[in-house]
């Protein structure tokens, strides 16, 4: 049941007299006006931006993509790490897609984009220092 007075459209007095809000009123405001469709398109079109900036004739090398955010640090660590630094490179990426793809808020999804195109922009500047100049 909505609390709304259908002759001007506000909410009616008897809405804030102890009435509680309905599950699916609930669910509506709660619901992120960025939709999953949207956040999906623009994690899917940086990713391939930062992987045709990083380099184009190593896409056999492309698993190893997400080693550029160690090389930022250490370009040492990222060239002879093991596989614990490889895969927390990833978990890293794998964790903050789950909070960008569940964020409810405009304010909370512009914030994880951007540490995304930050964090991409590093690796790419990490990858590109791996790679051996000819």
């Amino acid at each position: 049941m909505r609390c709304v007075n259908s002759e001007i459209a506000k909410p009616s007095r008897d809405c804030y007299d102890g009435q509680r809000m309905t599950e699916s009123d609930a669910g509506e405001a709660r619901q992120s006006p960025v939709g999953l469709r949207y956040k999906i398109i623009a994690y899917v079109a940086t990713w391939a931006a930062a992987l045709l900036l990083t380099a184009l004739g190593l896409w056999s090398l492309a698993y190893m993509f997400p080693l550029g955010l160690v090389a930022v640090i250490d370009l040492d660590l990222a060239n002879d790490s093991g596989w614990g630094v490889f895969i927390g490179c990833y978990v890293i990426y794998i964790v903050h897609a789950f909070f960008l793809f569940r964020s409810k808020t405009t304010l909370r999804t512009a914030i994880l984009y951007g540490v995304l195109v930050i964090l991409l922009i590093g690796n790419v500047a990490g990858c590109r220092e791996m790679i051996p100049s000819h």
